[in-house]
């Protein structure tokens, strides 16, 4: 058990024993720090475009749930995201430890999934703040170990392959939290290398008191991670001489050799004193393959990692391996060959999918009565994260419910949109908040008692429901909606939602766009539902 050690005497560890270098922590300093800092900060970063990919396919009404598990599974700290909210007592309720991402997104469920994205840091804010130390480059990284070991893992008879990438994915899981939490400890590290020549892990040693892979275990563990994942991050330089006597160690073997794979391709201090062939060697013996078959995995990793970084909109330089211009001629030729490469299949710009931090609702919008419109994607997502950031923060919940309502007038571009409240004994619905232009009419319409059998609006509201009506005055809708709808409100064309904490009913959003006379798009449907499930996430974590 950890000694959770008092404030003070940890900061006074914490002082720069140069300008250079940080004084060293011990072993229980370390892992307190880091999980108070994780606490404090949330989760760690990840790629501005995986938000803007995961609600693209989100906004897509034929994608499924495995559709959002390839995107997800091209983030390593997103995949991490989503596998600890399965395996946290909220969700996994019984259902045992999982570390399958499919399995984790059949758990949860396509909206909070969804949800769950928008409430993680970017990767942009981090490397702004913290430019000395590669985010970026770590997570391509870990995405090129984890096909690597998918590579071979298929090549070899893995039985859950999808389990085995995973596990290659956060090898150097350690490294990323560190990095996040400890920047300050973690550029120590860099500097006794850099400068001391000093060994991977006996700098580690000096400044955390202990291995980055054994922060990366307790990290994983304590995200009720299933203990056959946490125990592949601790696999240490595991070679063709090592005893496998299970898929557990197997994996852990083969993601250890990815691990150091990448590391002389990539790491400015690789950890491994192995020649390229020793390495491609020891992955052929331990997988019981053919040395072309590890060849054509790696291979295979690095050509899906240049599409990645065309689709992110990322620098050719982060796939660039080092030409060290050293004795090992096999890794000299790899390098040049996938730098050929890099060079010729990514451009040095961004493409169309942005990275770039969407900038604020305050800049782009002027007014809380603009009218509705276009969907405005940029806005759109600049409301979402602020929404994250009110979660994040605890606000006080109706703070949140308004930036939702502003999210689905401003940024889906609705004309008017409203939040209508059950009365404390749920006897009635009531419009207790809005946006947009003429909204007083809806305000004072929406004001009428419970009643499930004659009102649409009541049924939504108690049974949970969700509805998009294309026009009232086709299909019989008016029958089922209260008397004078239509000609007092001028809502001819509509979505509402329900709004629960958990099974208890607590009211609904409406949001139209008669006033304008433009019909609502299928990805405005999407957008608005996407709103809807997050504030029914911020009551759920409350």
């Amino acid at each position: 058990m950890v000694q959770f050690l008092p404030t003070e005497p940890l900061m006074n560890a914490m002082t720069t024993a140069s300008d250079n270098t940080v004084a060293g922590l011990s072993k229980e300093q370390t892992l307190h720090l880091l999980r108070e800092r994780l606490k404090e900060k949330g989760d760690m970063p990840i790629f501005s475009a995986s938000v803007n990919r995961v609600h693209l396919v989100g906004s897509d009404p034929e994608a499924d749930a495995m559709a959002l598990s390839v995107e997800i599974l091209k983030d390593a700290n997103l995949t991490t995201k989503v596998l600890k909210l399965a395996n946290s007592p909220l969700y996994n309720r019984g259902q045992g430890k999982i570390g399958n991402l499919s399995r984790a997104v059949v758990l949860l469920g396509f909206e909070v999934v969804k949800s769950v994205v928008l409430t993680v840091k970017l990767i942009d804010s981090f490397q702004k703040q913290f430019p000395g130390i590669d985010m970026t480059g770590m997570l391509v990284n870990a995405f090129l170990s984890g096909g690597f070991v998918r590579g071979i893992s298929s090549r070899c008879g893995v039985k859950d392959i999808e389990q085995a990438y995973i596990c290659g994915l956060l090898h150097n899981l350690g490294e990323v939290v560190v990095a996040y939490a400890l920047p300050d400890q973690f550029r120590g590290i860099i500097t006794l290398q850099r400068e001391q020549a000093m060994p991977r892990r006996k700098a580690e040693h000096q400044v955390l008191g202990v291995e980055l892979a054994e922060l990366g275990q307790d990290v994983l563990s304590g995200w009720g991670f299933p203990q056959s994942m946490v125990r592949t991050l601790g696999a240490g330089e595991a070679g063709a001489s090592t005893r496998i006597r299970n898929q557990v160690e197997l994996t852990g073997a083969l993601s250890s050799l990815a691990s150091q794979t990448m590391g002389l391709l990539y790491a400015e201090h690789p950890d491994s004193q192995k020649s390229l062939r020793e390495l491609k060697y020891e992955l052929a013996k331990v997988a019981g393959i053919k040395g072309e078959e590890v060849s054509e995995a790696l291979e295979q990793s690095f050509k899906e990692s240049c599409e990645l970084a065309k689709t992110y909109g990322l620098s050719r330089q982060h796939l660039m391996p080092r030409l060290r211009g050293n004795a090992d001629e096999d890794l000299e030729k790899l390098a040049r060959q996938f730098s050929f490469y890099a060079s010729s299949e990514i451009s040095d710009g961004t493409n169309s999918v942005s990275t770039s931090t969407p900038t604020s609702t305050a800049e782009a919008v002027a007014s809380d009565d603009a009218p509705g419109g276009a969907m405005d994607a940029n806005l759109l997502l600049s409301i979402l994260f602020e929404i994250t950031g009110l979660m994040t923060q605890k606000a006080h919940i109706n703070s949140i419910l308004d930036k939702v309502l502003e999210g689905i007038q401003r940024g889906v571009g609705f004309d008017r949109a409203v939040l209508c409240l059950l009365t404390p004994d749920h006897g009635r619905y009531v419009a207790r908040m809005a946006k947009g232009q003429g909204t007083e009419q809806l305000k004072e319409y929406f004001n009428f008692p419970i009643n499930s059998e004659g009102d649409l609006f009541s049924k939504i509201i108690m049974e949970g429901n969700e509805l998009f009506v294309p026009d009232i005055r086709q299909g019989g809708w008016q029958q089922q909606l209260p008397p004078g709808f239509g000609q007092t409100t001028g809502a001819y064309s509509f979505m509402v939602a329900s709004l629960r904490s958990r099974t208890r009913p607590l009211g609904m959003f409406f949001a139209d766009k008669s006033p304008s006379g433009v019909a609502i798009t299928r990805e405005q449907q999407a957008s608005f539902n996407q709103l809807v499930a997050q504030a029914r996430l911020a009551l759920q974590m409350r």
